[in-house]
């Protein structure tokens, strides 16, 4: 395989970019099918009762309308749920939420079905709902399901009990972290139609089109071969896009089979932020032992989330949060429990980081909250605590390579010269400083390891243009770019040869979710693999041609040579000898994660087989009159193995750092009576470029053995330290402990007052 590693590390543009900017790309409300009806959803203005019917009398003499489907016209299984099967595709007997399906409505036009579906007339018997983890927790019956809690995971190593005996302090403290609405700037969208073969093709903005492929399947009874799914480009995501498509997406192909007639289905923004998914909201309690020097000897940390109506991703969220519970140090007592508990809410899933930042935020503003009381410097403590090569993380993973989590903390410290900050307050603003260190453990873990493989797709033209299909998706973080980078780079050709294929069940195997931040480690090493196989036929036909021995072959920087007699031969000529000469010219490669070690009864083991670590550090002001609080910088230094494109991961970390601000400060989700009031941008307050400041990106090198040229993941860690640096820099400025977020200028001024 080349190892010229010419391309790897290079600034590519991105190859997306141009469409995007000019407005060539065609998203889904672009796309028009020929015969094709709208689809909007009908769904339930309660947050739970029982579904006593649906009277549809209103609309059906409407010349827009075209039909009605509910659960009763369902084929197959009435059921859409991700992990556990707790979600029907369309309610029939009970509604737990404000937004849960019941039916799904026909028009004429987009405009017609929105209309229409409004004045269809859900029948309910209203019961008392359950809105809070507490209410959740505490109840003796009305339970949302069998039981009240969605699922747990725990970890249980050492003796924490005997630990915080030999303690000398014994600290306890509580916090609390929201929801956070993806707000994607493209809503759900779908198109599906039906095939001359009784099958079904859908074109989704999706991350998971093999969860789409397996829900339809189920619930329409068509076997896997039948449903193709497309991703179309796809305008945001964030884990929106995860487990929602799956309903929309089977909605929409529901009714396409039923009429056999193309149906388009695309949410306003009210009706997607009434609807789908959110980030779990956390109750926190953290009870740590430490010496006089600041050694961590135990903690018992109890992590409560609001899993909303639906489990969905929740047990993902409930397993990640308890297996980083207590951050990138060394610990060897610990008890951790993560329990998600069912509530009339939205249903809350993916969300980038799937529970780190808010294990994060816990685990980051208890490690201030020590060094306040222990009289040490935040950062001193941290490097007192923290994993390095042949130390073991709070589950035993004992870590042999790649932990770059030192050098993240030492780096973002010298940048912001943290021993020599200077602090210029007047009696209206403060400045505080605040650090957050997390680790991020890479793709699904054990918990999801049987489904953590990946596929890559190389087919060479005759003409010397190479073609990728990739299991995974773009979704705007950058992905075709890098895919083409490393197809380059393994093969030894130049970028420009390469051309990208949308994401297509038809063209790779399943591949698993588009999560995690698994693009580039799964999706490079299935290039690897796919590479491997191509080059030695690639080399073997050069030697045919060139009459000289395979080893003499090279194909690097876009020439294939003779090493012996610096002949050339151009790769266009030489795949053309392969076409002539009826070699392979398309190959599968692939990647699993290696098996790991882990006892899913305690917690105990390699729960993820490598993990990213990021220090961020935030200089904050605080305007003691008003209670704004403004971020001056962020200093963001990422451990990412190896750079292949450092533009893209600058990118993805300004824009992960903007969304933790944007969680921590102006972000306010607001539900009452579980209808969502911040449904729009006027009432949900995304940062603007304004509130973001100055973010420096710095970027650490610790290659990870088993990652494609070292590489390891970005997408979530970008967002994980950010909320709880904020904080910690809040708390220093103000000298009081701020305990949740957002941080909203009436609790500020709260603060100040007390």
């Amino acid at each position: 395989m080349s190892q010229s590693s010419q391309i790897i590390g290079t600034r590519l543009k991105r190859v997306d970019a141009r469409g995007k900017t000019t407005g060539e790309t065609r998203f889904l409300t672009d796309i028009q099918v020929a015969n094709m009806v709208h689809g909007a959803p009908v769904y339930s203005s309660i947050p739970y009762g029982r579904l006593l019917g649906i009277d549809t009398t209103m609309v059906e003499s409407d010349s827009e309308f075209v039909a009605f489907f509910a659960a009763s016209d369902i084929p197959g299984e009435n059921q859409v749920g991700v992990i556990l099967e707790d979600q029907p595709l369309l309610a029939d007997q009970v509604v737990r939420y404000i937004g849960d399906s019941v039916g799904i409505l026909i028009a004429k036009t987009p405009e017609s079905a929105q209309r229409l579906s409004k004045l269809v007339e859900v029948k309910t018997e209203s019961f008392a709902p359950i809105l809070s983890i507490d209410e959740s927790r505490d109840a003796q019956d009305n339970f949302l399901h069998e039981t009240n809690l969605a699922c747990q995971h725990q970890v249980k190593r050492g003796d924490p009990e005997s630990a915080f005996q030999e303690a000398d302090h014994i600290i306890e403290a509580r916090f609390e972290t929201p929801f956070q609405e993806h707000y994607y700037l493209e809503p759900q969208a779908c198109i599906a139609q039906v095939t001359s073969d009784g099958g079904v093709d859908i074109l989704g903005s999706i991350q998971c089109p093999f969860y789409v492929q397996k829900a339809v399947s189920k619930a329409l009874a068509i076997p896997f071969s039948k449903i193709r799914v497309e991703q179309s480009p796809t305008g945001g995501a964030f884990g929106g896009k995860e487990d929602i498509p799956s309903e929309t997406c089977t909605r929409a192909a529901l009714a396409a089979v039923l009429l056999k007639r193309p149906v388009k289905m695309v949410y306003d923004r009210s009706t997607d932020v009434q609807l789908t998914s959110k980030r779990h909201p956390f109750q926190m309690h953290y009870k740590v032992g430490v010496s006089k020097s600041g050694k961590l000897l135990a903690a018992e940390i109890k992590l409560e989330e609001n899993a909303g109506a639906y489990a969905t991703l929740s047990s993902v969220v409930s397993y990640r949060s308890a297996m980083q519970a207590m951050g990138p140090y060394v610990i060897e007592n610990i008890s951790v429990e993560s329990k998600s508990y069912y509530t009339n809410l939205p249903p809350t899933g993916a969300f980038r980081g799937f529970g780190s930042p808010q294990a994060a935020f816990g685990h980051e503003r208890m490690m201030d909250v020590i060094a306040t009381e222990l009289d040490m410097d935040p950062i001193e403590l941290r490097l007192s605590n923290i994993v390095k090569v042949d130390t073991k993380t709070l589950t035993g993973h004992h870590l042999t390579s790649s932990v770059g989590a030192e050098e993240t903390l030492n780096t973002a410290a010298i940048a912001c010269d943290w021993t020599n900050r200077q602090v210029e307050e007047d009696s209206r603003w403060k400045t505080g400083y605040g650090v957050s260190l997390i680790h991020y453990g890479n793709c699904l873990g054990a918990a999801g390891w049987f489904m953590d493989g990946s596929g890559a797709r190389i087919k060479l033209h005759r003409d010397g243009s190479i073609s990728v299909a990739f299991g995974l998706i773009e979704m705007g973080q950058g992905a075709l770019t890098v895919v083409q980078q490393m197809t380059a780079e393994a093969l030894g050709v130049e970028p420009s040869r390469i051309t990208v294929l949308p994401t297509d069940t038809d063209k790779v195997p399943d591949s698993g979710p588009s999560v995690a931040s698994r693009n580039v480690v799964m999706t490079g090493n299935a290039i690897r693999d796919a590479a491997g196989k191509l080059l030695p036929i690639l080399k073997e036909s050069a030697a045919e041609l060139m009459q000289c021995d395979l080893k003499e072959i090279r194909i690097e920087q876009d020439e294939v040579s003779n090493i012996r007699n610096t002949e050339k031969l151009g790769f266009a000529e030489l795949c053309n000898y392969l076409y002539l000469s009826n070699r392979p010219m398309d190959v599968l490669g692939w990647w699993h994660v290696p098996e790991l070690d882990y006892d899913p009864i305690n917690g105990v083991g390699e729960a993820y087989f490598t993990y990213s670590y990021a220090t961020h550090i935030a200089r904050v002001k605080v305007d003691t009159l008003t209670g704004q609080v403004k971020v001056a910088k962020i200093w963001a230094s990422h451990d990412v193995g190896r750079a292949i494109n450092p533009a893209g991961l600058e990118a993805q970390i300004e824009g992960g750092a903007a969304q933790g601000i944007g969680w921590a400060l102006t972000e306010d989700f607001k539900v009452s009576g579980g209808k969502v009031l911040s449904d729009n941008l006027t009432t949900y307050l995304l940062p603007t470029a304004m509130d973001v400041g100055d973010i420096e990106s710095i970027l650490v090198e610790d290659p990870e053995p088993e990652g494609p040229w070292g590489a390891k993941g970005i997408g979530e860690p970008a967002i994980i330290p950010t909320a709880a640096a904020i904080a910690n820099a809040v708390s220093n400025a103000l000298g009081k402990s701020v305990a949740h977020i957002p941080i909203k200028p009436e609790h500020i001024l709260d603060m100040v007052g007390e």
